[in-house]
């Protein structure tokens, strides 16, 4: 199947929750683009790889790619990972309540723990491979700007 013909399976493809880890679907080690979903609601997409060049996706020894970009955005950490601060910038932090606040500014809650938790409470993924990062950064450009039923992903639409 080629790259495109495989861009529907980022919608209609299986679905993952960012609960359910580690992913062994996921290659070792690839190049490949992927969409995150509230429910049916596109929330973002992204692809990892990008430096990754074919003979060394077969001689790494450490995962790289596409397996290590979701497990970033699983642990919630915004201090490296742009997806987490979006996801606190528009789901956490619209949402406190004044005790939250109040917890938050005595160090007893992090917002890095509200992220990790409703990421991998309410957030799912679909992935793709593909040959390398010119393909992955196409396809991420199409689903950013709307191919997708679902339409432009919230969080970075094109």
């Amino acid at each position: 199947m080629s790259t495109d013909a495989a861009i529907p399976a980022l919608e209609t493809g299986q679905l993952y929750s960012f609960a359910n880890w580690p992913n062994e679907d996921i290659p070792r080690v690839s190049v490949g683009v992927y969409t995150v979903w509230l429910g049916e609601q596109l929330v973002y997409v992204g692809y990892s790889g990008r430096n990754l060049r074919p003979h060394e996706i077969k001689a790494a020894k450490k995962p790289k790619g596409l397996v290590t970009r979701l497990k970033s955005h699983r642990s919630g950490l915004r201090n490296d990972d742009q997806f987490c601060l979006y996801i606190c910038d528009r789901f956490i932090i619209p949402g406190l309540d004044t005790e939250t606040q109040r917890k938050l500014a005595s160090g007893e809650l992090l917002l890095d723990g509200l992220t990790r938790k409703f990421i991998r409470e309410k957030l799912s993924y679909r992935f793709i491979t593909t040959e390398g990062s010119e393909a992955a950064r196409r396809i991420e450009g199409q689903v950013r700007g709307g191919i997708l039923s679902a339409g432009k992903p919230l969080l970075n639409p094109a």
